[in-house]
């Protein structure tokens, strides 16, 4: 039986290892540090003190989990979820709110794109990134429309200023049994005094994977691969330059499942290639002895080229269908940071502007070729201005204000489908947040928010025919999503034990969603009001030296109040819990379990789901030879392979099974 062989064998091969070792090894009383996060305030501040749900996976969380995408690490934060688009490009759920609800950023450069079928998270390597970091909910004023479901932004590896001229580098090589295939990634970096300069990059190339009942999930391969390089220069004590491109490249990879509003019924939908450009240049001012600790102006371009194929059809007339769209966003921000005593103000403005091009061709059996532009060409232009203030008003107490003002001014081409449009909107955001220190380790936080979503240029405007005759519309009318957000925490942070606790609600008037208005028509539309209420708890605790338990539990629900509907992206209860132990000769292991509960809220036309668990395990070994610092790891995924569906796979109408039994593994050398 191959489950039983395959599962024994790694347990043997996992567990003993550490156990050996340990006999000339003396445990190391380590525990993950509590995350500091930089995306909600501009500079570095604790999780538990930061009003509102945040979270972070850092590097070698990655590296030990093997991830196959950002969604897939940052799923671990309790909150966020995965909503299956392929294993490569799956979207991310912040606390029920998904896809155009959540802002996507790269090292803080915003990331425009569709979000109807796969394209965003996956073009960044899960190998080139230090930390990703989540905002569930709006509780920051950095960040304009589309944050109302949260905020992502991906931290890549970079280089740093040090006292002596030094190289490092890095190279990395994986392989993975489901889906079968390899990744390479390796960097390199000359820093000094005055400069430095890292160069990265990477190439994936992996197989359909197959789920748990031994059956290959049909077009779910990937392949991509990427290049970096960034350098700085500190000009002076006062004057820092900063400078990256980043180039991605995704082919051939496959979008899984058929029969949704989204898929079609009758035909294979494929990204045939997506391109990924970023230029990003930031220059920073942190003068001496000044209340205006820094100033810096960041300026970015990024480009995100999609070139879809839709093809393989059981039945028509069309041969195949190639969508093509590119995705320009140029953005500028001017943040300054003020030391003002018992004030920290962070204050600024914000632009980007996002332009979409696009068309389609068709190819029929007769071998006739016909060319249209069914989602017109469009333009999206957002102006803010922002302030973030932390205002100290006793030792143990901080206040967080944070407010800002948009004006969003959208144009529209027109198409056949859609007239020639344009339309502005004026916003405001703002929240109001408090930390108190109580006792010790311990701290609570509080805050209740405001907040809005412009809808974009896709939302309103976008004409989508994927075969199996079924359509997707915009709607020019819809209005501005405005959300009210109320969150409690309750955290303690050091040893032995590290904690966190929170209760949230989020109330959104207008909530944009698709919806049904035949069988081969969905329309976006706006929902009279939505609620979301939830709570979620994380732990980690070290029990003896060198071992920790860890673990995480999450729970919400929505409604759509005005139809008596449950909302369609609202996972179900689900968590993890696992055990690690570290050694001081280098081994550790870990063994844990993820799971999820029954999906029975759910609305009409969304199959419920069941409840599934997953094992998983893996241990590592870490050696010093000469300069270099080897790092190996070895897992396995789902070790009794079982098979089971995510239920946000479901709630977008794909019929998709996770995949079952994975063995995988990796190499790093560091200098």
């Amino acid at each position: 039986m191959r489950t039983a062989s395959l599962a024994l064998a790694l347990l043997l091969l996992l567990l003993p290892l550490p156990v050996r070792a340990q006999e000339n090894a003396t445990a190391l009383p380590e525990t993950r540090l509590e995350p500091l996060v930089v995306t909600a305030r501009g500079f570095g501040a604790a999780a538990s003190a930061t009003p509102g749900g945040v979270g972070a996976v850092e590097e070698r969380e990655m590296r030990e989990t093997a991830p196959a995408s950002v969604p897939d690490a940052a799923s671990r934060i309790p909150g966020v979820d995965r909503s299956n688009d392929s294993a490569w490009g799956s979207e991310m759920v912040i606390r029920g709110l998904g896809r155009d609800a959540v802002v996507f950023l790269v090292d803080g450069v915003r990331t425009n794109t569709t979000t109807d079928i796969n394209g965003r998270f996956g073009m960044v390597s899960p190998a080139d990134v230090e930390r990703v970091e989540v905002l569930k909910g709006p509780v920051s004023a950095l960040y304009g429309s589309g944050s109302t479901g949260g905020v992502v932004n991906v931290i890549t590896k970079s280089g740093e200023f040090s006292d002596a001229p030094r190289w490092t580098g890095e190279t990395a090589l994986g392989a993975e049994s489901n889906p079968g295939g390899f990744d390479l990634y390796a960097n390199a970096g000359y820093s000094s005094p005055n400069l430095w300069i890292f160069g990265a990059g990477s190439k994936r190339d992996h197989d359909s994977y197959r789920d748990g009942d031994d059956d290959t999930v049909h077009n779910s391969q990937y392949e991509d691969q990427s290049g970096r390089l960034a350098l700085a220069a500190a000009w002076s004590r006062q004057h820092q330059t900063r400078f990256q491109v980043q180039r991605a490249e995704a082919r051939e990879v496959g979008v899984p499942g058929t029969g949704s509003a989204t898929l079609p019924t009758n035909a294979d939908v494929t990204l045939a290639h997506e391109y990924r450009t970023l230029a990003q240049v930031r220059h920073a001012f942190t003068p001496a002895g000044s209340i205006l600790e820094k100033s810096e102006l960041e300026l970015g371009y990024q480009k995100i080229e999609r070139n879809p194929r839709i093809d393989n059809f059981t039945s028509g007339q069309v041969d195949w269908i190639k969508p093509y769209a590119d995705h320009e966003t140029l953005s500028a921000r001017w943040s300054n940071l003020l030391d003002l005593g018992a004030h920290h103000l962070n204050a600024g403005v914000d632009y980007w502007d996002w332009y979409k091009t696009g068309g389609r061709d068709r190819y029929t059996k007769k071998s006739v070729l016909l060319s249209d532009k069914a989602t017109p060409d469009a333009d999206e232009v957002s102006l803010g201005v922002f302030a973030e203030d932390d205002w100290t008003l006793a030792p143990d107490w901080t206040l967080n204000l944070g407010g800002r003002v948009d004006r969003v001014d959208i144009a529209s081409d027109g198409s056949p489908t859609a007239p020639e449009d344009d339309r502005s909107d004026h916003s405001w955001g703002g929240h109001a947040g408090l930390t108190w220190k109580f006792a010790g380790p311990w701290s609570a936080t509080g805050l209740a928010a405001t907040s809005y979503r412009t809808p974009n240029i896709l939302e309103l405007y976008k004409n989508i025919t994927l075969g199996g005759n079924i359509t997707e519309e915009g709607d020019p009318d819809l209005e501005p999503e405005k959300s009210t957000f109320f969150e409690l925490g309750l955290h303690r942070t050091g040893q032995p034990l590290r904690l966190g606790l929170s209760a949230f609600a989020n109330i959104v008037d207008d909530l944009i969603d698709s919806k049904k208005v035949s069988d081969t028509l969905y329309r976006m539309a706006n929902v009279a009001k939505a609620e979301i209420y939830g709570a979620e708890a994380e732990a980690e605790w070290a029990l003896a030296p060198g071992w920790a338990l860890y673990g995480n539990l999450a729970y919400a629900q929505g409604r759509n109040v005005a139809e008596g509907e449950w909302l369609r992206f609202v996972a179900p209860l689900n968590g993890l819990a696992g055990v690690r132990q570290d050694l001081a000769c280098g081994w550790w292991w870990s063994a844990e379990t993820q799971w999820a509960a029954p999906q029975n809220l759910h609305p009409a036309g969304t199959p419920a789901s069941g409840g599934w668990a997953v094992l998983n395990a893996r241990t590592g070994y870490s050696v010093a030879a000469g300069k270099t610092t080897h790092e190996f790891v070895l897992g396995v995924k789902n070790l009794l392979d079982r098979a089971y569906a995510n239920y946000l796979a479901t709630a977008r109408g794909a019929d998709l099974n996770e995949p079952g039994l994975d063995l995988y593994g990796s190499w790093a050398v560091k200098f």
